[in-house]
């Protein structure tokens, strides 16, 4: 396989779509009602070090990618083992950031069409960019992160005069028992999620470039995602928020400048359809890159449009229903997604460290 490289910027640039992805559409876990912005602070400072353990890794196993690091610290079949995990990981999420949009599909703009349709046109688009190379996707990612600042900036000033600053009020009604919940189900979904970039490690640039990045794409994302939920929580109130599927194009629907400006939730669907095309793509080329590692295949390009098929089509059903998907989404999908995102990784950056110390001892000793 060729070597492939992406700069730090277009590397930010796909963590923060990557991070913001669906979650956007999806908001954030209802249990806090108006202080689920409370439950996002916490859940991005909950990300904070676990971003500095995958970034650990970039400097102790420069130049490997997640499904190298296993294979190189855990051995030839346990860590083989471990890595079909993760390419289990990446193709299912995928598929999930798939029928999230499916079912937006079907729930507002194309309740005619049938699902199926839509998917499979993003799904062919992933995976011709990951053909292409983790290049295209990171210079398309640049670009595509622009254009989501500006929608995101001039919605935010246009949703300010409907904000009404009494659905902030009481502040922690219901204690802090559900912010803690909330916090654990944005903790995972999405922050936590950026592990499967991982599986990308390798076109990463100089050592300790992964520090920057990492931190820099959750700070970011974590700032929309805040800015976004307090406008939903301030133009639809906890109650109604908390009941919704799609709240945020239910928020900008609600604009309306003097009679005049109205009906532009389509550029907040524009902005969710580019947001989920990285962070497929993503997981389609992590998915791709670990078969090629496990299978000692000369390139992942090979079996891009087979793994983006399965995708399309285990997200078309792996739901029965929308509430089906909401309820994985925001009660099981945290539970579920905890040892893909926190053990395994802790454990690796642990005999990693354990590794990395054996190896400077047998060095000092040939030395002496």
């Amino acid at each position: 396989m060729g070597k492939e490289n992406i700069p730090a910027g277009q590397a930010i640039s796909i963590a923060v779509l990557f991070i913001i992805g669906s979650s956007l559409f999806m908001g954030a876990s209802g249990q806090s009602g108006n202080s689920s912005w409370i439950a996002i602070i916490l859940a991005m400072l909950l990300a904070l070090p676990l971003m500095l353990i995958y970034a650990r890794l970039h400097v102790l196993l420069p130049g490997k990618d997640l499904f190298d690091m296993l294979i190189l610290v855990f051995g030839a079949v346990a860590g083989r083992v471990l890595s079909c995990l993760y390419i289990w990981y990446a193709l299912h999420l995928g598929s999930l950031v798939l029928r999230n949009f499916g079912e937006f599909g079907k729930s507002v703009p194309l309740t005619s069409t049938p699902m199926l349709a839509p998917m499979l046109i993003i799904g062919l688009l992933c995976v011709w960019v990951v053909k292409g190379g983790i290049e295209v996707l990171g210079r398309s990612s640049k670009f595509l992160l622009l254009f989501t600042f500006g929608v995101i900036v001039v919605v935010q000033l246009l949703s300010i005069p409907k904000f009404q600053f009494h659905h902030l009020l009481p502040v922690l009604d219901s204690g802090w028992k559900p912010v803690f919940t909330d916090m654990m189900g944005s903790f995972t979904f999405p922050f936590a999620e950026i592990v499967v970039f991982l599986g990308a490690f390798h076109a990463l640039p100089q050592k300790g470039s992964a520090v920057r990045i990492l931190i820099s794409g959750t700070l970011i994302a974590g700032v929309i995602i805040l800015l976004v939920t307090i406008r939903n929580l301030l133009v639809l109130g906890p109650d109604l928020l908390s009941s919704l599927y799609f709240p945020s194009y239910v928020a900008v629907s609600r604009i309306n400048i003097g009679d005049f400006l109205t009906r532009i939730e389509g550029s907040s669907a524009i902005v969710f359809v580019t947001t989920l095309f990285v962070k497929v793509s993503l997981c389609l080329y992590a998915a791709c890159n670990g078969v090629a590692k496990v299978f000692k295949l000369s390139s992942y390009r090979s079996v891009v449009l087979q793994m983006g098929l399965i995708m399309v089509y285990f997200a078309d059903f792996i739901y029965k229903d929308i509430m089906q998907m909401d309820y994985f989404a925001h009660h099981i999908y945290k539970i579920y997604a905890l040892p893909f995102q926190v053990v395994i990784p802790v454990i690796l950056w642990i005999a990693a460290e354990i590794l990395g110390r054996k190896k400077i001892r047998k060095q000092k000793t040939a030395q002496n």
